[in-house]
């Protein structure tokens, strides 16, 4: 569906005008959350543009809502809100709150923010870690699974925007979708200004390490496509080689809950944390010399800016933001995993570019959208 008269005014060039914009998010609006923290960020880069913006979240879900049905209730939620408000002149949502009884009310955005069906593919694998009773539901995780693909799929379809997180994911839509190309684009992301602010002062504070030992840094939940599986094998092997160095594995949840996690916090080189607030994040990043980022699937990877832009070098896949941010940051970013050869020029870094917030920023991220968005 096209919205002629929402585009004709945001096309001239001398007039501007005020957009009512809802931007709606799965997770609680907590900017311990990825996708809160990228709605709440852009919400703000719109208010300041001179937008009026509103954030809505299906959560808390109630308890009695089993995973199976969790799509159907945000669903519903998001339907039974949007009755209540008057008119919208732009809704962006994931791919699954796109159902035909919205489609008439706004221009309608699914901006994603994580590889929807990747995700999904990459769940499909049985977890013994998890226990027999994991194995036992699989057959009914296939079949959710498949359910969930097609809400993705006819969330897309009926979106009259589609943006990719990261020119990764655009190329990925445009390989297995290139009937939908015209209405594909892509964004970044990227840290809240205030977070800027204090990563560029313990990057300018930054002193690399001259000798061993190395404090290497990995920052993520503990599954299976963040490649959980390929870093607890580095880890291992690191040590055995380089008993001085350590590893600090945070925000990963309870070790107790992972096999894999909890052998490697038997290690007394490996240090666990399950969670850290917001504020606790500076301080990780400040004390530690080497990022580590091993995902086989991932949205963008927030944490590659937050360690890159703290003046860490990062090792790192290809996957998520990285082939968007190594046209700036190549000399910090090195292919995962580390060796002994690509660490030892690691103090070796290109100065900070000067035009790196010219394209990760949140002001600059949200004049693109609007750009996008009538084009």
């Amino acid at each position: 569906m096209q919205i002629p008269s929402l585009h004709q005014d945001m096309n001239k060039k001398n007039e501007k005008r005020s957009l009512r914009i809802l931007i709606a998010t799965h997770a609680p609006l907590f900017p311990e959350y990825g996708a809160a923290q990228m709605a709440i960020n852009l919400g703000q880069a719109f208010k300041d543009l001179g937008h009026s913006v509103t954030l809505w979240s299906p959560t808390p879900v109630p308890t009695s809502v089993r995973s199976w049905n969790r799509y159907s209730y945000m669903q519903k939620s998001f339907r039974t809100y949007l009755e209540t408000q008057s008119g919208f002149d732009v809704i962006d949502c994931p791919p699954f709150l796109i159902t035909n009884s919205i489609k008439s009310r706004a221009l309608i955005v699914c901006r994603d923010v994580q590889p929807d069906l990747l995700y999904l593919l990459s769940s499909l694998s049985i977890d013994i870690e998890q226990g027999w009773r994991n194995v036992l539901r699989f057959p009914l995780h296939c079949i959710n699974t498949g359910l969930h693909t097609i809400d993705v799929i006819r969330g897309w379809s009926g979106a009259d925007q589609i943006y990719c997180l990261g020119t990764h994911e655009l190329k990925w839509m445009e390989k297995y979708f290139p009937f939908w190309k015209k209405k594909l684009a892509v964004y970044y992301n990227a840290i809240s200004a205030s977070d800027q602010e204090k990563l560029e002062h313990i990057r300018t504070k930054r002193l690399q390490p001259e000798a061993k030992p190395i404090k290497f840094l990995w920052i993520g939940r503990w599954v299976h496509h963040k490649g959980t599986t390929e870093l607890s094998h580095f880890i291992r092997n690191w040590l055995v080689m380089n008993p001085q160095d350590s590893f600090t594995i945070a925000g990963c949840g309870d070790c107790r809950f992972s096999k894999s996690l909890s052998k490697l916090s038997q290690n007394c080189h490996v240090n666990i944390i399950p969670k850290f607030s917001r504020a606790e994040l500076f301080g990780l990043l400040a004390n530690h010399h080497v990022g580590l980022f091993s995902s086989r699937v991932e949205g963008w990877g927030l944490c590659l800016n937050e360690m890159l832009e703290s003046g860490m070098p990062v090792f790192a896949t290809t996957a998520g933001g990285v082939e968007d941010l190594r046209p700036l940051l190549g000399s910090q970013l090195k292919p995962f995993p580390p060796t002994l050869e690509t660490l030892a020029n690691i103090s070796d870094l290109a100065p900070w570019p000067t035009d790196y917030y010219q394209h990760f920023s949140w002001e600059s991220i949200a004049e693109r959208y609007l750009r996008e968005l009538v084009t």
